[in-house]
């Protein structure tokens, strides 16, 4: 019985460490800085769009979607943009990535939820922005 729970144990660390494992940062917050400088510095709605997780896409239409990025950035938005932090979500297949926008007057703070592993790439499956830096946790990390 011991034996058995060993083993258990050892193959349940081993999945864990792989699932974490196959997850890339940087990659995801390269995926996301660029959707992010067409959805929110551009304002490229279509193309925008385009790179947004096929799970997004049959969620939401390409109209609203262009309402929640003029509603997310008005009157104004950024003029350059930077992703600052990585958070895995656990149990899932991807993170969020933590971005700040800049321009002249104002600072924006976004948190673009990324689908995907190091295999298959990473797509933004969701996004928010709030009025001041979000909140640190134990989870997230540097980039």
């Amino acid at each position: 019985m011991k034996k058995l729970l060993a083993i258990f144990l050892a193959v349940t660390t081993t999945a864990c460490f792989y699932r974490v494992s196959s997850h890339s940062p940087i990659m995801a917050a390269t995926s996301a800085t660029e959707f992010a400088q067409v959805a929110f510095v551009e304002r490229n709605a279509d193309k925008a769009f385009s790179m947004l997780h096929p799970d997004f896409q049959a969620y939401q239409t390409k109209e609203k979607f262009a309402q929640l990025l003029t509603t997310m950035n008005s009157p104004t938005g950024p003029l350059s943009i930077n992703a600052t932090d990585f958070e895995p979500i656990v149990g899932e297949d991807g993170m969020n990535i933590y971005i700040t926008g800049e321009n002249d007057t104002q600072t924006f703070y976004y948190r673009i939820v990324m689908k995907g592993n190091q295999n298959k790439g990473y797509k933004p499956i969701g996004l928010f922005r709030n009025p001041k830096p979000y909140p640190q946790s134990s989870t997230r990390h540097r980039l």
